[in-house]
């Protein structure tokens, strides 16, 4: 398998390895592992797992997860573990870069709705809303350092708020 397939699973379902936005930090660390960084303040923490990357607010005692981002723009960097090795035990190591287009052709095919997100004027990314999952995907505009090219994927985000996040920026 390769990051494209991990992509298209993530797509398709929702979740990484089955955990989506009602998993708990637990259960993320049992999944994922301990090699991770978490960064806390003020009632809210992102856990740094490297390609995934997780935001929780804390309710009560409780934090609740409101968004997973795949940082896929940091594969194309050489950063040691940067793909939690449950990962690659299933989809085994994970290439530099994803191009968009051969990711909306198959997505597609596996008949998701994808669709562009019509944004006003100049930016970094394109972005695109898959409503079966309520994921958005970032695209590259232009070339990005010495390996990303123009319609790489540079992340995929999965949030509660999909809706707000789907809505054109202006």
């Amino acid at each position: 398998m390769s990051a494209f397939q991990f992509l298209i699973e993530v797509l398709e379902s929702g979740a990484v390895q089955g955990l989506g936005l009602d998993a708990r930090p637990e259960d993320w660390e049992a999944r994922l592992g301990s090699g991770y960084i978490d960064d806390v303040r003020k009632g809210r923490m992102r856990r740094d797992y490297g390609l995934v990357e997780l935001s929780f607010f804390k309710k009560g005692e409780i934090w609740q997860c409101f968004e997973v981002s795949l940082q896929v723009h940091r594969l194309a960097k050489d950063i040691p573990d940067v793909v939690p090795s449950s990962l690659i035990e299933e989809y085994g190591e994970l290439e530099s870069r994803v191009r968009f287009s051969d990711l909306q052709v198959n997505a597609t095919a596996e008949g998701l709705q994808v669709a562009q997100i019509g944004d006003r004027g100049r930016h970094l990314h394109s972005r695109f809303s898959v409503m079966e999952s309520r994921a958005i995907v970032h695209v590259l505009e232009a070339d990005s350092g010495d390996i990303l090219r123009r319609g790489d994927i540079w992340s995929v985000s999965l949030a509660r708020d999909f809706t707000a996040r789907a809505a054109p920026i202006s």
